[in-house]
């Protein structure tokens, strides 16, 4: 049996709903965690009722469980984006790393000052232990995610000539991941991003000093000569 139109028209207006709740209840849970994730404020700020959000998602554990895979899985594509495609430079890739972590570090923080929580990992990590296994296996796949393509990074800067044969690509690769998901918790001490700014160029000017294909080349032509 073909829907009639009024089917498709509500079909489609509860989609957007939905959509709509999970827009909110993502900016709500990175905020406030899961202990004080709740129904209420997310129904006030959309202006519907809480018995709508249990229709679209039935309990506060299913909907927080939908948002941790997709934010998750979104933090999966932007980390392959910035450390596995091909053909970036490597100070290029650490720019556009920084640039990431500034986005969110904006979003989540409207007024100066704020000392907001604001980055998905950094919060779905504070509530592991109100939070399922799959959370905790999401976590994992991150990390495992973010060593193959920082690997992939610094092996094709290798190869380049932009960093030096003998760079120790695991051992930097680990360095360079801790160091990204460690980063948020800075800006709750400062109150400021510009202690991650400073970390990232100090960290750019330690890569290049110790395994820059540059300083290699000049050492060489020294040594040749």
């Amino acid at each position: 049996m073909n829907s009639t139109k009024a089917e498709k028209k509500a079909a489609a207006g509860s989609g957007d709903t939905r959509d709509r709740i999970k827009q909110v209840a993502t900016e709500h849970y990175v905020l406030v965690g899961n202990d004080a994730f709740n129904f209420g404020d997310i129904a006030d700020a959309i202006g519907i009722t809480r018995a709508n959000i249990h229709h679209h998602f039935g309990s506060k554990r299913k909907l927080v469980a939908e948002l941790v895979r997709d934010l998750t899985e979104n933090a999966e594509q932007r980390i392959r984006h910035h450390w596995a495609r091909p053909g970036v430079a490597f100070a290029q890739r650490l720019d556009e790393q920084l640039d990431d972590l500034r986005t969110f570090y904006k979003r989540f923080h409207p007024k100066r000052g704020d000392r907001n929580v604001w980055s998905p990992l950094a919060r779905i990590r504070l509530d592991l232990s109100a939070l399922d296994s799959a959370a905790v296996n999401t976590l994992e796949r991150i990390n495992k995610v973010y060593d193959e393509s920082l690997c992939l990074a610094l092996n094709e800067a290798v190869a380049s000539g932009e960093l030096v044969a003998d760079t120790p690509v695991d051992d930097l690769a680990r360095l360079l991941r801790v160091t990204f998901l460690s980063s948020p918790p800075i800006t709750q001490d400062s109150g400021s991003f510009a202690e991650i700014e400073q970390l990232f160029a100090a960290l750019g000017r330690t890569i290049e000093a110790a395994w820059g294909g540059t300083k290699a080349a000049r050492a060489q032509r020294i040594k040749a000569g």
